[in-house]
């Protein structure tokens, strides 16, 4: 029901004359919401970050500034708590890490870097292509990132207050969190693939799988 109501939503504010305030309707449809890029039609979001690492193992995918940067392969400053309410506004549904639980698994989201290369084309590819497996010694194969979402406590979205976007090593509070049953045990999963350039100028992309 939250998702039919988000998408409700979403639709009526694409089509109102008058959106709501902090809300901007750029040229080409998309929407622009406290730093977030809505695309409507692709139904993923898009926002500003930086890569943060060279080498090293990875606990945290996207860190906010204040969180865990010492092991992060990306940063940015956009707030948890507004990519949460957006992947609500496009219609995903937050709800377990691991399929096989009471509670339903939340919706898969995959994340894509997108930056322009040195002529100027787009290009468009999975995060996992930055994160060496030490399993295989292999990129990781992308397998989605469940919607696990984060709650307010005491007044604190934790996400927020812990600086966690998404999490590999599955301990703390977080958005996206891996589906993988040894993240939670063990946290040298994953290193920084070194032999895969890091571009500038980035875009991240979550883009829930429906």
């Amino acid at each position: 029901m939250r998702g039919i109501i988000s998408l409700l939503f979403l639709a009526l504010l694409i089509r109102a004359a008058d959106l709501p305030a902090g809300v901007k309707k750029m040229p080409d449809g998309t929407l622009l919401v406290a730093g977030i890029t809505i695309r409507p039609e692709a139904k993923e979001l898009a926002f500003p970050a930086e890569f943060n690492l060279e080498s090293g193992a990875l606990e945290v995918i996207i860190a906010q500034p204040h969180g865990r940067v010492h092991e992060a392969l990306l940063v940015t400053k956009i707030s948890a708590l507004q990519i949460q309410a957006m992947l609500y506004a496009i219609g995903a549904k937050n709800g377990a890490r691991l399929p096989d639980q009471a509670t339903p698994q939340g919706t898969l989201v995959d994340i894509f870097i997108e930056w322009k290369d040195e002529k100027g084309v787009l290009q468009r590819k999975p995060v996992e292509n930055w994160m060496l497996d030490r399993r295989t010694e292999k990129p990781a194969v992308p397998q989605g990132w469940a919607f696990v979402g984060s709650v307010v406590k005491e007044g604190r979205f934790l996400a927020d207050t812990e600086g966690n976007i998404v999490l590999n090593y599955s301990v703390g509070s977080t958005i996206l969190d891996l589906p993988d049953k040894e993240s939670l045990e063990d946290d040298t999963l994953h290193t920084v693939n070194p032999d895969l350039k890091q571009p500038e100028d980035i875009t991240v992309v979550f883009k829930p799988r429906f």
